[in-house]
């Protein structure tokens, strides 16, 4: 529905209003974005997310046309689960019930500001960090969430032609939906003064799997978590055509950065081959901030799990 469209919120506007918002959408610069190289340990990635959002606001103070720059991150995280804020423990001095299964099988667990419940990132799955001014795109929350899903859901339907995808789910549950009982995407947003963080993650290979089933992912005791490479074979299986490649974490990237494009109605630009003065050499700067970070983390803690230590866990 959204994919096929450059235009935000135009669709019942009049053709006058609809006219104005193109303008407004076209006089904005390019969406920036960076596909890191290796997984980032949770905070790193948070820690940016809010320099370039601090950034931002810090820019605009007596300058409205400045902090104008939108940028999307796409990542691994190192093993990681997080909570959302309508899922925080009763009492802080208490481990989350969730934080108490996966204690000790290899991943962090983190409570965040983001919607929705407890959920699993880590390799072999794709998160997205769009830091987007929803003012300056002049569409609701809603609206934007319904985007993202939109912009998931046609991806894995359209470019890798996976049949019964669904979104929402019929009860009503934000993401993207194998069927009624397989989850593929999950999205959770933070708004900071109209400005966009966290975001989506969609799992590509099978590797995170196995960390889902040792939680209560997002709250849905009935729905368990899927990835794209089952989708694909089960959908070759049942058309009798095997598939020469699966999808890899930088191929999906690139498809989004694609999607990004056609949905927002905006040119996405490479961070690194970006110009765009001093507002992009200081996203360049953070970034690459970020990097070096998490190789470096990386390198003193021997890499990460690659699957959970289930000989500690509480289950």
């Amino acid at each position: 529905m959204f994919a096929s469209s450059s235009r935000l919120l135009t669709k019942s506007l009049s053709s006058r209003t609809a006219k104005s918002l193109d303008a407004n959408i076209a006089s904005l610069p390019p969406i920036r974005y960076h596909i890191f190289q290796n997984p980032l340990p949770y905070p790193t990635g948070l820690n940016l997310q809010n320099k370039i959002i601090d950034r931002r606001l810090a820019s605009r103070e007596g300058r409205p046309d400045a902090g104008r720059q939108d940028v999307l991150l796409l990542l691994e995280h190192t093993p990681t689960y997080t909570t959302g804020r309508r899922d925080h423990s009763p009492n802080p001095d208490t481990l989350h019930p969730e934080e108490k299964k996966v204690q000790h099988v290899g991943a962090g667990f983190y409570i965040t500001k983001r919607g929705g419940q407890v959920t699993y990132h880590g390799p072999g799955q794709l998160v997205g960090y769009p830091i987007f001014d929803l003012n300056a795109l002049e569409t609701s929350t809603r609206c934007y969430v319904s985007y993202l899903q939109s912009l998931l859901a046609d991806y894995i339907r359209e470019d890798l032609r996976c049949k019964g995808i669904i979104a929402p789910h019929p009860d009503g549950h934000v993401g993207v939906f194998a069927s009624s009982t397989e989850k593929v995407a999950s999205i959770g947003i933070h708004l900071r003064h109209r400005i966009t963080s966290h975001g989506f993650a969609i799992n590509i290979t099978p590797e995170p799997l196995k960390w889902f089933d040792l939680v209560l992912a997002c709250g849905l005791d009935d729905v368990r978590a899927a990835c794209l490479h089952d989708l694909v074979e089960r959908n070759a299986s049942s058309s009798g055509v095997m598939p020469t490649n699966l999808p890899s974490v930088p191929g999906v990237a690139r498809a989004l950065v694609s999607r990004f494009e056609r949905v927002f109605g905006r040119e996405c630009v490479e961070l690194s081959a970006a110009e765009g003065g001093n507002e992009v050499e200081e996203l360049r700067e953070m970034v690459g901030w970020a990097e070096e970070e998490a190789r470096t983390l990386n390198e003193a803690a021997g890499g990460w799990a690659r699957a959970p230590d289930l000989s500690r866990s509480v289950m």
